[in-house]
């Protein structure tokens, strides 16, 4: 469910997917009342973990530009 937090005054606010334009109103209502900025907003989205092997490398564009060339 997406959730907006404030830093500095540990304010959350959460909301049905289906109330996504409920949450941007709540976070702008808050830094209105409040000043606080910024409210950021975490959709509970798990981070996609990066493993050591999977980092992008110089290598790694020079393949893709090469590729891109050819597209054309």
């Amino acid at each position: 469910m997406p959730t907006a937090y404030c830093g500095e005054c540990e304010w959350t606010h959460t909301v049905t997917a289906e109330e996504t334009t409920d949450l941007d109103l709540a976070m702008i209502d808050h830094h209105v009342d409040t000043g606080h900025s910024p409210i950021e907003r975490a959709d509970l989205v798990e981070p996609i973990a990066v493993e050591p092997d999977d980092e992008h490398h110089e290598d790694d564009a020079i393949v893709d530009a090469t590729a891109q060339t050819e597209l054309e």
